[in-house]
């Protein structure tokens, strides 16, 4: 009688080299991916870290050729730092009682002021104002130091009511640029935002918290009046001839309808 003859298991050989293969390949591609992706997180990271600011607080500086200087030195004696956001309030009020003073201390050579347009009043109902406004004043400085001057007071002037949702967009900007006095470059470099992410790190840069923050070398000060900035600008350099306190401008005439 035959017996059938029980047939022997199979191995494959090679069966614990494939998976052991295929575990090495898939381990290396798991590590490629966590690369990838550490290397995308850096570099977006980054590039929100620089788009924040952290280094850079530039200034508009305006002088005049009697400019006071230190003892042997190009350096001004006095230097008062003004740190502003277009869409403040206080900043407007600041600029319409201190302006006139301030202009008249610059051109007297007693202080050479420093401009810094920040934006720590951005929101999405005005379409973020305060960099864009910002951004074209370092635009139009670009151009000229005058019309820089002119477009400054102009912005205050015409300051949008602080959270009305109601804001100039760009053309607007460009085209109070041209009325002050710059062209040129001014409407390429507004339409592009040159300066937005410098202008969005400034307060950081500065290390402000609020604006007006008015500085007079270095050293935060508050004058309650522009006879009392005369004052502390006068115990640096002296007393100049034309840097007596100014009338605060007036209001601004309001818009033909």
């Amino acid at each position: 009688m035959a017996t059938n003859k029980k047939s022997q298991p199979r191995y494959d050989l090679k069966a614990q080299d494939r998976k052991r293969n295929l575990a090495i390949q898939l381990g290396l591609t798991a590590i490629v991916v966590i690369f990838a992706v550490a290397l995308v997180l850096y570099i977006v990271m980054g590039h929100d870290k620089k788009t924040a600011g952290t280094g850079e607080a530039q200034a508009v500086r305006i002088t005049s050729n009697s400019l006071i200087k230190k003892d042997g030195s190009d350096e001004p004696k006095a230097v008062l730092g003004l740190y502003e956001d277009f869409q403040c309030p206080h900043c407007r009020d600041f600029e319409k009682a201190f302006g006139p003073t301030i202009t008249a201390l610059t051109n007297s050579g007693a202080v050479a002021t420093d401009y810094f347009m920040v934006s720590i009043l951005n929101s999405s109902a005005n379409q973020n104002y305060s960099t864009r406004a910002a951004n074209a004043a370092y635009c139009v400085a670009d151009e000229s130091k005058d019309a820089f001057l002119r477009f400054h007071g102009a912005l205050f002037s015409q300051q949008p009511e602080e959270g009305s949702g109601v804001a100039p967009q760009n053309s607007q900007l460009i085209e109070t640029a041209r009325q002050a006095g710059a062209a040129g470059g001014v409407p390429d470099c507004i339409t592009k935002g040159k300066y937005d992410a410098m202008v969005e790190g400034l307060a950081k840069a500065a290390k402000i918290t609020a604006t007006p923050t008015i500085r007079l070398n270095g050293e935060e000060i508050s004058p309650a009046t522009p006879e009392e900035l005369v004052s502390k600008v006068k115990a640096i350099v002296g007393d100049v001839p034309g840097m007596q306190p100014a009338p605060a401008a007036p209001a601004p005439a309001p818009a033909a309808r």
